[in-house]
């Protein structure tokens, strides 16, 4: 199930905390871990009060989640062991519905979310140095084409 939410608090805010910082972690090993690390208490802070759609599972476990921002995507999460299971394509789906544009960053060097945005029908839009770990990122959009 995916709900779409502005204001998370207590455990829910912990999970979806420790889902960014290990995601980034896992996905990310060309980053110094401590940047993670060092942006997490911040991170945090905004996702309180972020614009989330939250995937939960059958047991209302928390499996991942989409951060929006007006149009642009801070990121697809997902919890380890639930990867594989189309959770992301769930959260893109469900953003998608709610967008008739959606843009995002993703560090070239990760392939495996290049592709997936890709699949997902993100086109490359521009690339550039990100300043804070010197990774090339990748803009990408998706823009809904409307039936004629």
């Amino acid at each position: 199930m995916i709900t779409h939410t502005d204001h998370i608090t207590g455990p829910t805010l912990d999970t979806i905390a420790q889902i960014w910082l290990s995601s980034n972690l896992e996905a990310h090993s060309f980053i110094d871990p401590n940047y993670w690390q060092q942006n997490f208490a911040t991170v945090k802070e905004q996702l309180a009060t972020a614009e989330l759609f939250i995937s939960n599972d059958a047991n209302d476990q928390i499996t991942g989640f989409l951060g929006l921002s007006g149009d642009y995507i801070a990121g697809v999460f997902v919890a380890a062991k639930f990867r594989g299971e189309g959770i992301g394509h769930q959260l893109l789906t469900a953003a998608k519905a709610s967008q008739t544009k959606l843009t995002l960053s993703v560090y070239a060097k990760n392939k495996k979310a290049v592709n997936f945005y890709s699949r997902e029908g993100f086109g490359l839009t521009n690339q550039e140095i990100d300043e804070p770990t010197g990774e090339l990122a990748l803009q990408m959009t998706w823009t809904r084409s409307e039936a004629k």
